[in-house]
Formats: C-alpha cells, structure tokens, sequence
C-alpha cells in the first residue's frame, strides 16, 4: 500500500479492483495504535484527496497493526487539554467530532474494519463510519475507558452511540467504562458483522455492494442526524433507575458517571449536530477537574508499572541494590508454573494460571483436599463475570490443563515453583528445601506468604539466589497486586522473571524489599488497628465503616477484617507488633474475638454476621444487616474512655496513620519509589483511585495541612506522632510523591 507524505506517515491507501478505497493505519513509535495529532491531520488531508479525486465506491478503514484497531487517544493529548480553557477544550472537540463527521457524509458507504483493541476514540472513529464489522479474534474489544480517567467521550461518543444502541444501553456502555468482544458487540447493534479475521475485508466489501444497491446506508445516516424518539415516562424511568445504578457503583464520589447520563438525555433530545456541543461542554467540565487529574496521573503510574522489568528503578536507572549472588538481570520465562498447596490461596493461585492459558501443576499432601481442590479450582478459573456462574464447557476444556498430584516428584521439570502452604515459617522450610530438591538448577521457588521473612525462609536453601516471595491477595481472581518480594541473596534474574509472569497473569506486581509485613500489610495494619481502637471508645461499628466508605473505599475497616479473617489478621499482627510495636500495639480485642470463633466472614460471624451464598472456591458470603450484641460484649472488658469524634475526626483517625506509615517505608527504601506505594493501595487495599492513592492525597492536603490534623491526635501516643521526614517537607513546602 502506498504510503501518504514520508516514511513517518500514518496512513497508507490502496484502491481494489471493484472501486472501493481502503484507508489503512499504523501509528508507528507506540506499541498499539493511539489517534495523534498527525494521525487526524493526515486523515483530513486523506479524505480531502479521496473527495477531490476519482470517486470510490465505498470506503473501508482498517489496521495494518495486528490486534490493534486504537486504543484511544495520545494520553499526552488530554494533558494538554487540561492545562488549555474551557472554550478551547470544546472547539478541540467538535473538530475531532466534525472530522470524523466526513466519514459518513459522501455518497458512497464507509465500513470500518475491527480487528484488534477498539478504545475511546478508536470506537468514536468507527462509529463515525456508516457501518462497522468486528472480528472473532481474541485481542477484539470495543469500549469507551474514558470514565476510568474521569471523562466521557468527546467525539461524538455518546452522541453516536446514543441513536446507534438507544440510549440505555449507550449509557450502560459508556458509564462502566467495560470493553465487550466481536460477538457481544453485535448482539447489541454496535457493529454490522462479526467475522474471523481473515474474512473481515471480504465481508466488508460484500457489505458495501450490498448497501450500493438497498442505499440502507443514508436510512442509517438519516437516523444518526435525527434527535431520538424517546417517550416521556420511558426517559423517566431510565433517568431514575441509571442515577440509581450509578451512586450505587460510584458512592456519588465520581462526577463523570452521572454526567455520561445527563449528557446522553439531553443530546437525545435535540438532533446530532445539537447534541454534539452538549458532548463538548460536558467533556471540557470534566477534564479540567482536579478527579481527572488524579486517575489520569493513576493511569500514567500503571503504565509505568507495565514497562516495569522489576530491578533497577522502574524508569530504568541503574540497580544499586547489592546483590551478593546476582545473575544476569534477564527474565526467564515461565513455561511449566507448579503451585504447592491446594488451600484458598493455592487453589486461587492455580486457576489463575488457568485463566491465563498456563497448564499447570497442583501438589498438595492431602488426597481429599487435593480432589476438592480440583472442582473448586476448575469452577474459578471457568467463572463468567457476565453471568456470575460457572461455564461447564469452559471448565471441562481447562481440565486437561491441571494436573494434580500428591507427590513433589510431579514437579521436576517445572520452572517456576509457588509455595503456598500454611504460614508456619517451619513448614514452609521444609516444604521449600523438598522443592528445591526436586527441581532442575534454573527453576524459580517462590513462596506465597504475607508475614514470614524471605530471608529467614531462605535459609532453608541451598541456592537462595532464586528464591523471592510473591505475594498474592485474596480472592485471588480479584485482586490484581503481587507482591514480588527480594531477600539479602535473590537475584535480579529471579526478581525480573517473577514480575514478567505476574503480568502475564494479569497482575500489577510491585517489587518491596524484605521486611516485616513486606508493602501492603505494614499500611494497612495502622488502619485496621485504629478502627478497633475507636471501637474501644465505644464508637458504632457501622459508624466507623460508613466514614471510611464515604472517604472512597469499597469497604470499612471491620469489615475489611472480617473479609481477611480474624485469625490472618492475628497472625499478621502479631508480626508487625514484634516489629513497630511501638505505633503497631497488638489489640487485645481481636484475639478475644478469635478465642469467640468469630474468624469473620468465613465462619459466619466477625464484627458482623454473614449469609452463605454460592460461588467459585467455597462460596461467598454476604453480610447481615441485623445487629450482633455479641461483638459489643467482647470488647467491653477492653473499653478505654470515649472521646468526642467528629466524622472528619474519625476519618483522619483512619487514614493518617497510613501516610504516617507509608513515609517510613519510603525513608527505609521499602520500595525503589513513591508511586509504587500509590498503586499498591490502590490494587491492594481499594484505596480510592479519584483521590490518587494515598501519598497523592497527602500532595493534595499539603503536609502543612497533614502535620495540623495531627495535632488534635498527639495524645493518642507515637502512632500519631509526625515522622522527621513529614516536618522537613511542610518546612521545605514539598511534595510527598511525584
């Protein structure tokens, strides 16, 4: 295909026999397709040359990148707009709406051809043709991402989509911010067609002589240009029922959401070309808004997570972490995984791997536990988000891909092996010095454990530069953080490959060093502790939780708690105790509520009591709304006086403690940088995105602001007390994290 302009051009043209005009792309310098500046540029210069030239029968847009139709728009394009005026945000807007505009306006049909990841503005540029074919291809998937970054569409999006699907479903569609494949965007009239790839130009043509001769094609455009017929009480019901939906999945802390509906109800009700200033406005207010610049940052530190290789710093600066038996720093990669331990977190670990695509190895001592295991670890790793079930063909095809055994001689040519029994240092080292024994020299041992030192655990080894922690969280399929924890002697070829196969698991690993409660744990507990501590003082329960999800996160601390377990949290405690005790205390009240059998939820009762429902990997439970005097019972020999407490009080209670904390773990060189902090809490303990994470809401308070909310709290003991680092930086007026 000929090329338009030099060797750095974006698109290519090449005109078939039959008259029709393909309008191919690549955007070279990005490993996937995103819509530049030059890229629209030279799409307006392209259809200008198409108009002007011999006119084509029909016009097809398509990738000449495998798996990539777009995937949105140049992120460093929306930084820019954020920093420009509202009125320019909005002419930015309708040219990009305008131009995708000509798409459909010519006398002959335009198709766009969907093969690949089809995002934000990719999915706007396909509907800004007539008709659009998808195919079957596993990397195909539509979907407007834009609210993930606190946004809606801004060309044309919600305007084209609205009249194309109806406005519920746009909503839908647009609101989740989920991507759905081929197949389910054409059972919902978001494509024409969906075909395997290799059909897809065929089936293209096909549908352009077949629109030549009906003219369909200017019905359809007749439809896009019209305001939508929608009954009053229809428009109603919609309006309530998706506000409803959308405070229940957002907590009222997200703007864009609600904004996505007002947006499509009021273009609806006007034609397309009012609509689409509706669209602009509404995207102007939302980019400039100090939310999207916290998700949008997010999004910046989770690519930089993703070209993270694990050693040196995660913007590639040297390593100068001493390595006494350091390798190669190259990532081997992992072919046959093992897991030893067929528990909740084994077995959570193993159909992981199977939802990657990985045959995997299951070992566990315990015939009975290992064939309970297998149903379980099948059901998981078949689950159907969409349908919230089990997929009976999926989980007998995944059957021949777990192999389960009794005996460690089943994982000999194994190259990766996860540890994941009991957290008792003494039988993880025996069960890691078997493996050792039984693998090949290059293997990589692991152990899944979120209290026990690497160090120590390692010197169970004869060769402890291959042997890390990684870390998992519970329920596994959920939670994507790991954990990938280096000892005194890991090597940085462990660490390297240990991070490229948690991403190839789907999971945003961050690399910590060796030290009690590792990252996530040592943040949390502060948090947890001071919940309890308040409980003591005779605060309400579901008191403490409320505030605690009214600040953003998806669950208060009890009943963080009682999803954990009691007992882990114990455990866990224990740890930390023996080494902060000093802001750490051990809580009298959770033993005494383990001694009860109260373990949380999966023994029923914690702080709350729970339903059993059905699910993957032994059901989940829901929460009873019904008090339990119980709990209040065991905690009033532990009662320590009250004291008044504000909400605001109670917030800052909960949640300083972990900027408290997280700066020590900086000060420590627990992580190689502050934004690893950020996206571990984000990942790891649902610490809410909008606000940035928690060192990027302490940038937003200020630590002047920081050190004064502290004040009231000072008689609470140490754990309250400001750190040095937290004085230099109000003094200094700098920032926490970049």
């Amino acid at each position: 295909m000929p090329a338009l302009g030099n060797k750095h051009s974006t698109l290519a043209t090449e005109w078939l026999k039959d008259g029709i005009c393909i309008l191919s792309f690549l955007i070279p310098e990005h490993s996937q397709n995103v819509i530049t500046q030059q890229f629209l540029n030279e799409l307006s210069a392209a259809l200008a040359e198409i108009k002007v030239g011999p006119q084509p029968s029909g016009l097809v847009l398509m990738s000449r990148r495998a798996g990539s139709f777009f995937a949105g728009a140049d992120l460093l394009r929306l930084e820019q707009l954020r920093q420009a005026s509202s009125s320019e945000i909005v002419r930015a807007c309708a040219a990009g709406r305008n131009l995708f505009g000509q798409l459909s306006d010519q006398p002959w049909p335009t198709v766009a051809v969907i093969d690949g990841v089809c995002l934000g503005g990719g999915l706007e540029l396909a509907l800004g043709c007539d008709l659009r074919i998808a195919t079957t291809a596993a990397q195909t998937v539509l979907g407007f991402p834009e609210v993930k970054l606190g946004l809606l569409p801004g060309w044309g999006g919600t305007v084209r989509s609205a009249r194309l699907i109806g406005p519920g479903p746009a909503v839908e569609l647009i609101a989740s911010g989920e991507n759905i494949d081929g197949l389910a965007a054409e059972r919902l009239g978001l494509v024409d067609a969906c075909v395997p790839p290799e059909q897809a130009l065929d089936s293209a043509q096909r549908l352009i002589a077949m629109q030549t001769v009906t003219r369909g094609y200017l019905q359809r455009r007749r439809q896009q240009a019209a305001a939508i017929d929608l009954d009053p009480q229809e428009q109603d019901f919609l309006e309530a029922t998706s506000a409803a939906v959308i405070l229940g999945r957002t907590g009222g802390h997200y703007p864009a959401p609600p904004l996505i509906l007002a947006t499509i109800l009021k273009g609806a009700a006007v034609t397309a070309e009012q609509a689409g200033p509706i669209e602009g406005h509404a995207f102007a207010t939302l980019v400039r808004s100090e939310i999207a610049g916290q998700l949008l940052r997010v999004f910046r530190i989770g690519e930089r997570n993703r070209r993270d290789i694990g050693i040196g710093t995660p913007d590639g600066r040297a390593d100068d972490r001493p390595h006494p038996k350091a390798a190669p720093a190259v990532a081997h990669e992992v072919v046959r995984p093992a897991v030893i331990g067929a528990g909740i977190m084994g077995a959570g670990i193993a159909a992981s791997h199977l939802r990657a695509g990985f045959a995997v190895t299951l070992i566990d001592v315990e015939p009975q536990a290992l064939a309970k295991s297998v149903a379980e670890i099948l059901d998981e790793a078949a689950w159907d988000r969409a349908t919230k079930r089990t997929d009976p063909a999926r989980a007998l095809h995944l059957a021949g891909a777990l192999q389960a055994a009794t005996q460690m001689a089943a994982i000999s040519n194994c190259d990766l092996v996860i540890e994941s029994v009991l957290e008792r240092s003494d039988v993880k080292r025996q069960v890691l010095a078997s493996i050792e024994e039984t693998v090949g020299a290059r293997a990589v041992i692991a152990t899944n454990t979120s209290t026990n030192p690497i160090g120590k655990l390692a010197d169970s080894l004869s060769d402890p530069s291959r042997f890390c922690g990684m870390h998992f969280f519970n329920p596994v399929r959920r939670m994507t953080l790991v954990e990938i924890i280096y000892g005194p002697a890991t090597s940085n070829a462990t660490i390297a490959t240990a991070v490229a196969h948690a991403k190839r698991l789907g999971k945003c690993p961050i690399v910590v060093r060796d030290s009690p409660g590792f990252l996530v744990n040592r943040l949390l507990m502060p948090y947890l502790h001071e919940s309890v501590e308040m409980l003591r003082e005779g605060l309400e329960p579901k008191r403490i939780d409320r505030i605690a999800r009214a600040f953003g996160m998806p669950m208060g601390p009890l009943e963080l708690y009682d999803m954990i377990g009691l007992d882990t949290a114990f455990y866990a405690g224990v740890v930390l105790n023996d080494a902060y005790g000093d802001r750490i205390a051990a809580s009298p009240v959770i033993p005494a509520l383990v001694r009860s059998g109260r373990l949380g939820r999966k023994s029923g009762a914690g702080f709350y009591h729970y339903n059993s429902e059905p699910g993957p990997l032994g059901g989940r439970r829901s929460r009873s709304e019904r008090p339990d005097s119980g709990v209040a019972a065991i905690i009033e020999p532990y009662a320590m006086p009250a004291r008044p407490s504000s909400d605001e009080t109670i917030a800052n209670r909960l949640f300083l403690p972990i900027v408290l904390e997280a700066i020590l773990v900086l000060e420590e060189g627990i992580v190689r940088d502050g934004r690893d902090i950020d996206l571990a809490v984000i990942h790891a303990i649902g610490f809410p995105a909008f606000r940035g994470g928690v060192l990027a809401w302490a940038n937003a308070i200020g630590a002047t602001e920081v050190l004064r909310r502290l004040e009231p709290l000072a008689d609470l003991g140490v754990r309250m007390h400001p750190p040095q680092r937290l004085l230099e930086l109000a003094r200094r007026d700098e920032p926490f994290t970049v």
